[in-house]
Parts: structure tokens; C-alpha cells; sequence
């Protein structure tokens, strides 16, 4: 069986599971040596997730300790290795591909990784500090705080994957547009209804009932939704005049 590249030769179907196994063998072991490093630091990685919550953690079985180190360092080979992955995917694929479609491919994968790290960013920087303060605030002077660290890493580390994949949303509104789904007119007008809609989604996402907090969420959604509409209008315009042309 023999699959076909983007210049035309012709490749053995063997000899690409070879080179699959190859660049994943590659990933998999850069991302345990990120790990062995992440991990030596682990406890450095951990004390600004500590510091935010300005309660000392506890924890609750004698594996915990430790697997929230584990869980910390992962998570931190795996954000160091995102580079790495991405790279060893675009050699992979790249030589399939046609002229057209590696200029297409090319901005998408550099484009989705940057949206998921400044998703992360603005979940750590803007919505953790705001949602952890408002919640320890319910305690009062008639509970005392003890928290599980790894409950907390595992809000923590649940919000900001979550505010990442939100983050996706231009690509999202991108891709139904280039598929032909919908019109850049479509999207225009339904600009008032995603007003609405990017609320209710910082009212799911956002883990308090404080509107300053989902509003924080929300904005950048909308935000987002029209840098989406600049894009097609400028990408859809300089497409017209190349043909006209």
C-alpha cells in the first residue's frame, strides 16, 4: 500500500507508520525528560498556585503529596512539549500536502497554540486571582480553610484548560466560515445574539456568581468573536482582489 506525497512521489504505507512511531517515540521521550526536569522543580512550580490561595494546603492520604507534585510537573512538560508536538506533527503531515493547503495549515497549528497559552494566561493573571479570593471569602470567621491540594490543583488546573479550549473560539468561527457553513453576513448578525451567548458562557465557565468575574469572561469571548469577522473580512477582501486580478 503506498500513500502519495504533496510533490508526488510515492511513499511505502509502512514507511509512514514507521515515522509516526519515530516522531511519537521522539515526543513521548522529550516529554519525560520535561517531566524529570519539571519535577525537579516541582515544588517551585507549586508555591505560586499556594501563594494565590493565601492558605497553607493539606494533604489528606499519604499519596497526595506526591501525586500532586507528579500532577504539577506533568502538566508542566506537557505546556513545555506543546512546541515539540506541534513541530513533529506539521513534519508529518506537511509532506502530504499540497502548496495551498501548507499555507493554510501552517497559520492554524501556530494559531491554535497560541490561543490555548493566552487562554491559560488570562485564566491565570485575571480569573483564578478574583474566583479563589471570592470564594475563601465565604468562610468567614466560622470556618477555617483546609484545603486538599489536590482538589485545588485540580480546579486549578481544570479552569485553566477550560479557559484555553474557550480561547479556540476564533479558529472555531474561522473554520465554519471557510467550510461555507456560514456567511460573513451570517456571523455580522448574529454579533447581537453572541453578546447574549458569550455571558451565559462566563456565567458556566466562571466558578462564582460575581458578575464583575463573569464579566471579565465574557469580554474577552466578545472580543474575540470580532477579531474572527476582521480576519474573514480582510482574508475574504485580499482573496477577491487576487482573483480579479
Amino acid at each position: 500500500m503506498i500513500r502519495k506525497l504533496g510533490s508526488g512521489e510515492k511513499v511505502p504505507f509502512t514507511q509512514h507508520l514507521a515515522e509516526l512511531r519515530t516522531r511519537l517515540i521522539f515526543c513521548v521521550v522529550f516529554l519525560g525528560a520535561a517531566f524529570i526536569g519539571c519535577y525537579a522543580v516541582s515544588d517551585k512550580l507549586l508555591t505560586p498556585f499556594a501563594r494565590m490561595l493565601g492558605a497553607k494546603m493539606v494533604f489528606l492520604t499519604p499519596m497526595e503529596a506526591l501525586m500532586a507534585y507528579m500532577n504539577i510537573a506533568f502538566y508542566a512538560a506537557l505546556a513545555i512539549s506543546v512546541p515539540v508536538i506541534v513541530y513533529q506533527l506539521w513534519s508529518f503531515i506537511a509532506p502530504g500536502l499540497v502548496e495551498k493547503e501548507k499555507r493554510f495549515a501552517a497559520p492554524v497549528i501556530v494559531s491554535a497554540s497560541v490561543l490555548f497559552f493566552v487562554g491559560v494566561a488570562f485564566c491565570w493573571f485575571v480569573v483564578l486571582p478574583f474566583a479563589i479570593q471570592f470564594l475563601m471569602s465565604y468562610g468567614g470567621d466560622v470556618m477555617t480553610p483546609m484545603i486538599s491540594v489536590n482538589a485545588y490543583m485540580s480546579f486549578c488546573l481544570s479552569m485553566m484548560l477550560v479557559f484555553g479550549l474557550v480561547f479556540e473560539l476564533p479558529l472555531v468561527v474561522v473554520f465554519i466560515h471557510a467550510v461555507g457553513l456560514v456567511s460573513l453576513d451570517a456571523l455580522r448578525n448574529f454579533r447581537r445574539y453572541w453578546i447574549v451567548v458569550a455571558f451565559i458562557i462566563g456565567a458556566i465557565v466562571t466558578p462564582t456568581p460575581d458578575v464583575i468575574n463573569q464579566t471579565l469572561t465574557s469580554l474577552p469571548l466578545i472580543v474575540l468573536y470580532e477579531i474572527s469577522l476582521v480576519y474573514i473580512y480582510l482574508f475574504g477582501r485580499r482573496k477577491v482582489e487576487k482573483d480579479k486580478a
